[in-house]
């Protein structure tokens, strides 16, 4: 004797196995499509008036180099570029503690695993930059002032080195915070980055003299492209092929300065100029021989 099977079986089975099969195909690309691709790519996210820069090694590190005025931002474009199932932050970096740089980070340390902090200890006085500080110590997580002189090996042959602030921090410029910030050297190879923070012309005057190898592939801008930095002199010695802005479309600061925007372009070309408040997120990879940008 046969026994026939209802139909609704099968039909129930097929009406789930599809979107099943979906989700794991979608699953299954996203983590191809995430996995480490042998090169080394450098973002400036599109966070509005501030700058954050996320560093993602040829080996999957993480570095994240500020975090911009608004965590929302900083979140979407990190969601964007880091597989939802990575918490990881290998090395959260802050420049200085003005909220245009700083804000985005408190979230980052209590959405993401920070293993190591590096910063420049500035006296100020904020409510953002005290609760910043109130996390790391609350967190227990390893942390370095940041000092001329340090180097960090990220593996592959690739270098991060800290140009600025110098050991004796500045005292009685136009801006102690933004001169004191910390300036960071990343190489890899051919190709170098050279992230300027807020410096301005008193801390590139130092740096000049000191002339610790700062020719650079890719600069990216100081201080938004403000008129207190980016001087003549600066861009002679960095001898840059690409230069890079972050700043917010229409702030209320002028930035960046039409005198600075022509001095790059003379320098670099239009065509080598990017900036976050026309071509949104830019992303530079390379192999340590060749430069990709996409924006």
């Amino acid at each position: 004797m046969r026994v026939d099977m209802p139909e609704t079986q099968p039909r129930f089975f097929r009406k789930w196995l599809v979107p099943f099969l979906l989700v794991v195909s979608i699953l299954v690309w996203s983590l191809v499509f995430t996995l480490p691709d042998g090169k080394l790519h450098v973002s400036l996210l599109d966070v509005g008036q501030g700058d954050a820069i996320l560093v993602q090694t040829p080996s999957g590190q993480n570095i994240l180099i500020d975090g911009g005025p608004d965590s929302q931002k900083l979140n979407l474009e990190l969601g964007c570029r880091i597989p939802f199932w990575d918490r990881t932050m290998d090395l959260v970096i802050s420049t200085q503690p003005h909220a245009d740089h700083v804000t985005g980070l408190v979230e980052v340390l209590q959405r993401y695993e920070v293993k190591q902090v590096l910063w420049s200890d500035i006296d100020y006085d904020s409510f953002i930059y005290r609760e910043w500080l109130d996390l790391i110590e609350e967190g227990g997580i390893e942390r370095c002032v940041a000092r001329r002189g340090q180097e960090i090996d990220l593996g592959d042959g690739i270098k991060m080195e800290v140009l600025n602030p110098p050991v004796e921090l500045f005292r009685g410029t136009s801006s102690d915070v933004d001169n004191n910030g910390v300036v960071l050297k990343l190489s890899w190879n051919k190709v170098s980055f050279l992230f300027t923070a807020d410096i301005r012309k008193e801390a590139e005057f130092e740096l000049i003299k000191g002339r610790p190898g700062l020719r650079s592939t890719v600069l990216k801008v100081a201080h938004h492209g403000s008129v207190t930095s980016t001087s003549p002199q600066f861009l002679a010695v960095v001898e840059p092929e690409v230069a890079a802005i972050s700043v917010g479309a229409d702030n209320n600061f002028g930035h960046p300065g039409h005198e600075v925007v022509e001095r790059l372009v003379e320098m670099v070309g239009e065509n080598n100029l990017f900036r976050t408040d026309e071509d949104g997120t830019i992303e530079f990879i390379t192999d340590g021989e060749r430069l990709w940008v996409e924006e």
